[in-house]
């Protein structure tokens, strides 16, 4: 623990042990300087042995948060000096949490397509899969605007200008990845899918499908850890042992999923449902 000066922030104001100061910017400041001329005396090097260097690591750090929460205080102090306030709200259309809400709004004004027959198209960019047959599970977004799984296509240059040099990853994940893993399953129909897809320009596809994971939480994403495993593609139980994914529990027909040396989920089928239908029943699907 450093040994700061014996100063402490009360009610937005430097006091010292002895007592109030008199308030006046010249104190502050003198509390300040104190502050900071002690710091460099707790910076040490790294010593040679490691035992030593693992434990001035950790001093450093309980240092560092120390510092941190000074900072902190300091600004809320400066805050509270500056007779000028603050707005409460910045639109930053820089910050990726913003384009990112954008893009993923943009996404959901999209048209809902068939997946099945969907026409090549060129493009990368940001994706959702929306279901509307009779699964058990599934009925409770199956007339929502809830998807089942979002995702992301990266372009196949990072420079593309148009959506013709970014290729048709968009539509290649769309169909030839999801479409074919849908229809592979024995208990899902790939006529009872539809989709929605955003072209962007740019390297924002992850922050939209992040923005799309938190507000939707869908199911088939790894993120949620509900009925995760549906973007995989393959297992190889020559090279390393695996366990069955839940999806692939749930949706039976990926041959490799099922290859002898795979592990068995934990969970039956049936107890991914009731996890599934739990989900809903905490994250409402939106109308």
């Amino acid at each position: 623990m450093i040994a700061w000066p014996e100063t402490r922030f009360e009610s937005g104001w430097i006091v010292s042990n002895k007592g109030p100061r008199d308030g006046t910017l010249a104190r502050i400041f003198e509390a300040l300087e104190a502050l900071l001329a002690v710091l460099p005396e707790n910076l040490p090097e790294l010593p040679d042995d490691e035992a030593s260097a693992r434990a001035l690591r950790r001093r450093r750090l309980v240092l560092r948060n120390e510092i941190h929460a000074l900072i902190s205080r300091l600004q809320d102090l400066a805050v509270q000096l500056d007779p000028i306030r603050e707005p409460s709200t910045i639109f930053d259309p820089t910050d990726p949490e913003t384009i990112g809400r954008l893009i993923a709004n943009t996404l959901l004004e999209q048209p809902r397509l068939p997946l099945v027959g969907l026409p090549r198209f060129y493009g990368a960019g940001v994706y959702a899969i929306f279901y509307r047959g009779d699964f058990g599970a599934y009925r409770p977004i199956a007339a929502t605007q809830t998807p089942i799984y979002v995702g992301k296509a990266a372009p196949e240059r990072v420079d593309a200008q148009s959506s013709r040099e970014q290729g048709d990853r968009l539509w290649n994940r769309l169909v030839k990845d999801h479409g074919k893993n849908i229809g592979l399953a024995t208990n899902l129909d790939i006529a009872d899918f539809e989709c929605r897809y955003l072209v962007v320009k740019g390297r924002w596809q992850a922050a939209a499908e992040s923005h799309l994971i938190a507000v939707f939480q869908p199911i088939w994403n790894d993120e949620v850890k509900v009925c995760y495993g549906f973007g995989k593609h393959g297992d190889d139980p020559a090279r390393r042992s695996n366990t069955r994914s839940p999806w692939d529990t749930l949706h039976p027909g990926r041959k490799w999923a099922w290859k002898a040396g795979n592990r068995e989920n934990p969970l039956s089928a049936k107890q991914i449902e009731e996890r599934i239908l739990e989900h809903y029943r905490q994250h409402p699907p939106r109308s």
